[in-house]
């Protein structure tokens, strides 16, 4: 949101009763679709807590790329040298595929980048289905259709050199009917309906607006959710983006020789994966499901922790790498190791910009020794030395156009420049092993002749 309005809005909510916020879907559901092993900035955490309330400040990578110095010690912006240039009207093409802007997001909230704790980068795992001898030659390329930026400010928008948009939204109607099948197919029966924002909320929003002479927009008024009451003590909702989402207001337990909560082995999670996919296989609507369980970073006690989600595996490799992204269910436990909440993805991927030639791995390898990379970690690249494991995959639903990145995880331990956090006294690690501190590296999968606008950082965090 723009600065203006979330001030507003951060300013009329604070005199709210507590409960009717707590008490709002809005705030109740979770985000869905973060990647584990974002760590926090330490030594700017206060500030981004302060910030939290009111979401004027920068997100996850926000757009990075690190060139080598020049030979007068300067850091260069990218390989063409090519600057930022705003939103244009006129999108060049070369063999009438439109250029390309890397790494442009339009969401804005939390914080941090993306590392991990592992004692080996072994222990990170995924059901990602692309193999390093995969011979891809093109990988589709998407309009983000869920991308808005008309909220920014104008200032805003030019200084992250983000085009106006106005994204899709899908209507209470939309939301409601998805929903709803859902609940059919679960073999539940629907007892109330409940929209966000309710009108009590936002009679209470608009109430403090007017206090200090301010209104709500159009904008903040439109449905953000649809919440099902359903039988069996079960919510069901859905979104603007239309994900969706179970939840069992009383926890489904698993059979006793199930082991399904937050710090669950991997063989411990996968085996509840198994019988929870076969279990909810009405829900699926998959041809071929795969399981993948991912994540495996360690927390300060050493502790791992695992997702468990669910892909459409049918088709070719290039239909398999979207679904792993984009069309998932995903099933998370409760503190007592029950189950408690299903998520549904299945991302509109219907604006399609075109099949691009895409690098091979040695060639995205190349320009990331090169120095053409983007990047969250707070330190450049170590070198090729440091290169432990790398994958071809997609940025997640926040960028405005979605596209293929290679991804690189580089040993960065021996950077003192940004300690890890201190390992509890009883943290419990595999004999013999140390907490290791890792960090991703991208470089974009698309050739460099259908790329334009590549984003340039400047080493500082932008709070």
């Amino acid at each position: 949101m723009s600065t203006k309005k979330s001030k507003k809005l951060f300013r009329a909510i604070g005199g709210i009763d507590d409960k009717m916020i707590l008490d709002s879907e809005q705030v109740q559901k979770q985000p869905k679709r973060k990647k584990p092993g974002y760590y926090w900035f330490y030594g700017i955490a206060a500030c981004i807590v302060a910030a939290v309330g009111i979401g004027v400040y920068k997100t996850q990578f926000s757009g990075s790329i690190v060139s080598p110095p020049s030979s007068s010690g300067d850091t260069g912006t990218s390989g063409s040298d090519v600057q930022p240039s705003g939103s244009s009207s006129e999108i060049p093409s070369v063999d009438e595929l439109p250029a390309i802007t890397p790494w442009q997001t339009y969401q804005f909230g939390g914080g941090g980048f993306e590392g991990y704790m592992l004692t080996d980068i072994s222990e990170l795992k995924s059901a990602n289905p692309w193999t390093e001898d995969a011979e891809l030659k093109t990988l589709p390329v998407f309009r983000n259709i869920y991308a808005s930026t008309a909220d920014l400010s104008e200032d805003f928008r030019k200084r992250e050199h983000l085009p106006l948009l106005e994204g899709k939204r899908a209507t209470a109607e939309e939301m409601e009917a998805l929903a709803r099948s859902i609940a059919e197919d679960f073999g539940v029966t629907v007892e109330s309906v409940k929209i966000d924002p309710t009108e009590e909320y936002l009679a209470a929003i608009k109430e403090k607006l007017e206090k200090v002479g301010d209104t709500l927009s159009e904008e903040d008024t439109l449905p953000t959710q649809v919440t099902l009451t359903c039988s069996g003590d079960i919510k069901i909702s859905a979104d603007t983006e239309l994900e969706a989402r179970i939840e069992f207001k009383t926890p489904i337990s698993l059979p006793d020789e199930y082991q399904f909560n937050y710090h669950s082995s991997y063989e411990e999670t996968t085996a509840a994966g198994e019988y929870l996919a076969k279990e909810y296989e009405r829900l699926l609507h998959m041809e071929k499901p795969v399981l993948n369980i991912t994540g495996g970073d360690r927390n300060i006690y050493g502790e791992q922790s695992f997702s468990c989600y669910v892909y459409e595996g049918a088709g070719d490799l290039t239909e398999q790498m979207l679904n792993y992204h984009f069309k998932t269910v995903r099933f998370s436990p409760n503190d007592d190791g029950k189950l408690w909440l299903i998520d549904f993805t299945s991302y509109d991927l219907s604006e399609k910009l075109g099949d691009y030639p895409i690098f091979t791995l040695e060639e995205a390898r190349n320009k990331l020794i090169e120095g053409k990379y983007i990047t969250s970690a707070p330190i450049k690249f170590p070198g090729q030395d440091y290169i432990v494991k790398s994958e071809l995959t997609y940025r997640g639903g926040g960028d405005i156009t979605i596209m293929p990145y290679y991804c690189f995880y580089v040993d960065i331990s021996m950077d003192d420049t940004w300690n890890m956090p201190d390992i509890y006294n009883d943290a419990v690690l595999p004999e013999g092993k140390t907490l290791k501190h890792y960090a991703a590296y991208y470089v974009p999968a698309v050739r460099e002749e259908y790329i334009k606008d590549m984003p340039a950082w400047d080493g500082s965090f932008n709070i």
